[in-house]
């Protein structure tokens, strides 16, 4: 009892005073208890994470385009210089235009341009016909020339064919006077031999001298013919010759006159082309829209104001017939992404709970399917994506979707554990890449490289 007061009163033994201490710092029972709770938690959240199934995906950034090219934003510039002369009524930013609808229309610099031009292009066009004229009738000499040449070839060759054929008769009875001035100049030795004896008398070895001086008179007078066809022969080739010649020479002429006009004509077609290329690059001066759309930004034109070759003058958004988004993804990702694959989209300002991993319990999101992959990169290492809808996927309507909403993506790869994607993340590895991947080969066809022997 007097322990019990001493102890009450502040007088307390060592043994009491240890126990006091240990009671006043040790947890509660429902402390204990939650501890054991959160324990057993922790070691049963490790064992399901090894089993646990996650989706992993491959994040990209981007904004809704237009999927064909045409249909996207264009800037619609002056094919030339000039002068605003005429705006469409009641056209401001915001319109829908159609296509071929008038938008604005440039006049040149010098006011009568179109009908120079014109003026022009119809003194090219006379230029042209008389160098065709010229050249038709150079063509035409051509050929009488040609026919003309034949003609005269042909007679002057049968001219050229008698004189040799006279010839040749001549030089036939050569032999004949030859032999009979021979003969009559051995009868003549014969009888003056017989004469000089006294056996003939003189008057018929006179008479014998008589007939030898004729035929070799006959003998020469052949052979003066002979010369003489002889030479008429030479003279009828050279006309021949000559006459080929200047037949020829007019053929060449008439020819190269012909080619002369035809240079005419060509470099008058050119001039014509320069000039109806000008013609069409005024004709152009309409602007018109290509393409049903709505303008998006339009500089204020006042008539009268000049511009530029090349300058903008409007803005157009086409209507768009399919809809896509295009993402960058981290070149990391970018060998693991092939056509075809799910990609899960949320659009701005569209309401959406995303929660990665487990796409199926996704709301506000919207399925597509990766239409195309960059071969190149942006220049900081980020590839783009474009992705279409579905099939079976419907997209937000276009007061929503217009081109230039930003748009999350996440693009379904592989799924594996939970455990296993954590381990990754802590480790920093990448995604890991599939079996059927071609680039990957198994350790069993894998070989060695030979060693050189």
């Amino acid at each position: 009892m007097t322990d019990r007061i001493k102890s009450r009163f502040g007088t307390v033994l060592p043994d009491q005073k240890q126990t006091a201490t240990l009671h006043l710092v040790q947890s509660s029972r429902f402390a204990k208890r939650l501890a054991k709770l959160l324990l057993v938690l922790l070691f049963v959240s490790g064992l399901a994470m090894a089993f646990l199934p996650w989706q992993q995906t491959s994040r990209g950034e981007g904004s809704v385009v237009a999927y064909v090219p045409q249909e996207r934003q264009q800037s619609i510039e002056s094919p030339a210089k000039g002068i605003v002369e005429k705006i469409a009524d009641g056209l401001v930013e915001g319109s829908v235009v159609k296509k071929g609808d008038f938008i604005l229309q440039i006049q040149p610099f010098a006011a009568n341009m179109v009908q120079q031009l014109k003026g022009q292009l119809s003194e090219l066009k006379i230029k042209e016909e008389t160098a065709n004229v010229k050249a038709e009738a150079y063509r035409q000499n051509v050929n009488g020339f040609t026919e003309a040449l034949e003609f005269t070839v042909s007679a002057a060759g049968q001219m050229v064919d008698a004189a040799q054929a006279k010839l040749e008769s001549k030089r036939r009875l050569i032999p004949g006077y030859t032999a009979k001035e021979l003969q009559a100049k051995l009868n003549y030795e014969r009888q003056a031999n017989l004469a000089e004896r006294g056996l003939k008398p003189a008057k018929e070895v006179e008479k014998l001298r008589k007939e030898w001086d004729v035929a070799k008179s006959e003998s020469q007078s052949i052979l003066r013919d002979v010369t003489s066809l002889e030479n008429e022969l030479s003279a009828k080739k050279n006309m021949l010759e000559e006459k080929r010649r200047v037949a020829q020479t007019k053929i060449d002429y008439a020819r190269a006159m012909e080619q002369d006009s035809l240079g005419s004509a060509a470099t008058v077609r050119k001039e014509i082309g320069d000039v109806e290329m000008k013609l069409g690059e005024l004709n152009r001066l309409v602007i018109r829209a290509p393409r049903d759309g709505t303008i998006f930004r339009m500089p204020l034109y006042e008539q009268g104001q000049t511009i530029k070759e090349g300058q903008s003058i409007l803005t157009l958004i086409p209507d768009s017939s399919q809809e896509a988004v295009e993402l960058m993804v981290n070149g990391n990702d970018m060998p693991l992404i092939q056509i075809g694959q799910e990609v899960r989209l949320q659009f701005e300002g569209w309401p959406a709970v995303q929660f990665p991993g487990w796409p199926s319990i996704a709301v506000g999101t919207f399925s597509g399917q990766v239409a195309t992959v960059d071969a190149t990169d942006n220049g900081f290492g980020r590839f783009r994506i474009l992705v279409t809808p579905n099939e079976d996927a419907e997209w937000p309507s276009d007061r929503y979707l217009r081109q230039g909403v930003r748009t999350n993506g996440w693009v379904m790869l592989q799924k594996v554990s939970l455990g296993y994607e954590i381990w990754r993340q802590l480790n920093g590895f990448p995604v890991i890449v599939s079996d059927k991947e071609p680039g990957k080969e198994s350790k069993s066809k894998s070989k060695p490289p030979k060693l050189p022997k």
